[in-house]
C-alpha cells in the first residue's frame, strides 16, 4: 500500500470518500542516514479521489519516471473548503503532516520515491522548522530543475549500481536538502505571527490559479487587473506576502512548466515557446538558459 495514504474512509469538502487501494512494487532501494530512496511501480484499478496525509516526520519527494495518467491533480488542502489545486507534474513535494487531495483516472506510474527526515533539514538550517508556516510562494517547497537534476541522478545510480553509487546518492540527497532549505529560508517572514501589507487570500488564490493555468504566462498588468490593484500595489503586496517579486514567481512557474513540457512531451521547441508565451524558440531558449544554467536542448536529449 502507498504509505502516505490514510487508512479507512476520509472526509474532504464535506464528502466521505472510502480509501482505494494503491499498490506498488519496489524495484531498487537504498536507505541512508535520515531517509530512503526507492524506485516504485504504482498501480490502481479504478479512478482515485482521496486525501493523502503526508508523513509527519519526513519530506516526501516523488518523481515520475513514466508519465502520470492524464488529468492527475493534487490539491494542497490548506483549508478543506478551499484547497489550492495544481496539476501533478513530474515532481511532487509533500510537506510533513500536510493533507493533500488526489484525483486520477485508473492507471499507474513508475516513480522515484524519496523520503528525507525533518531532522536532516533542521541540521542543515541549524534550527527547528515550523512546517505549518509553509504556504504558496512563501516557504512552500517547490519543484524545479534544482531538485529534479539530483533526483534524476539518484534514479540513475540506483539502477546502474556502479562503484560508489551509495556515496553519490547521499551527496544528491544533501543537495536536495540544501536547495529546499534555501527555499524555506528565502520565503518565510521574519515575524510569522504578524501579517501586514500582504495580499487578501482571494487575491493570492486568483494569482496562483492564473500563473499555473495552461497557455502563455501572464504579465503583471494582467494579474493587477485580476486583483483590482495597480501594478505598484500588487508588486508591493506580493513581495510583503511572499518575500519574492511577482515577476520572479511567474518566471519560476513558467520554467517549471517548460521543464515538464521538455521532459514529458514531444512538442518542438517552437511549440513549447508558443505555449509559454515566448515570441520565438530563441527567446525561450535564452530565458531557460538564464534561469537554469543549461539549454532546453540538453534537457530534451537526456
Amino acid at each position: 500500500m502507498y504509505d502516505i495514504l490514510p487508512k479507512g474512509a476520509v472526509s474532504i469538502r464535506g464528502a466521505t470518500i472510502t480509501e482505494v487501494p494503491v499498490h506498488y512494487r519496489v524495484g531498487h532501494r537504498h536507505e541512508f542516514a535520515g531517509g530512503m530512496a526507492e524506485v516504485r511501480r504504482y498501480f490502481w484499478s479504478v479512478p482515485l479521489e482521496q486525501t493523502l496525509m503526508a508523513m509527519s516526520d519526513s519530506v516526501v519527494i516523488n518523481m515520475a519516471i513514466t508519465a502520470r495518467p492524464t488529468h492527475t491533480r493534487v490539491d494542497w488542502v490548506a483549508d478543506e473548503s478551499d484547497p489550492l489545486a495544481a496539476d501533478a507534474g513530474r515532481l511532487l513535494i509533500m510537506i510533513p503532516g500536510m493533507p493533500y487531495h488526489l484525483t486520477a483516472p485508473k492507471g499507474g506510474v513508475r516513480s522515484l520515491h524519496c523520503a528525507i527526515s525533518c531532522a536532516k533539514f533542521e541540521t542543515i538550517m541549524g534550527e527547528l522548522i515550523d512546517w505549518s508556516l509553509l504556504r504558496p510562494f512563501g516557504g512552500e517547497m517547490r519543484p524545479g530543475p534544482e531538485i529534479e537534476r539530483p533526483m534524476v541522478r539518484i534514479h540513475d545510480e540506483l539502477l546502474r549500481n556502479k562503484i560508489g553509487w551509495e556515496t553519490v546518492i547521499e551527496a544528491c540527497v544533501d543537495i536536495i536538502c540544501v536547495e529546499l532549505s534555501r527555499q524555506f529560508r528565502r520565503g518565510r517572514t521574519a515575524r510569522p505571527d504578524v501579517h501586514t501589507g500582504g495580499l487578501a487570500a482571494w487575491r493570492m488564490r486568483a494569482i496562483l490559479a492564473r500563473i499555473y493555468a495552461d497557455g502563455p504566462a501572464p504579465r503583471v498588468t494582467e494579474l493587477a487587473d485580476l486583483c483590482g490593484l495597480t501594478e505598484r500595489q500588487l508588486s508591493r503586496a506580493f513581495k510583503a506576502e511572499t518575500g519574492s517579486t511577482i515577476s520572479r514567481a511567474v518566471e519560476e512557474v513558467t520554467m517549471e512548466r517548460a521543464h515538464r513540457l521538455l521532459t514529458t512531451t514531444d512538442l518542438s521547441m517552437s511549440a513549447i515557446a508558443r505555449e509559454l508565451g515566448f515570441a520565438s524558440a530563441d527567446s525561450f531558449s535564452q530565458s531557460y538558459r538564464r534561469h537554469t544554467g543549461t539549454s532546453p536542448g540538453k534537457i530534451r536529449r537526456r
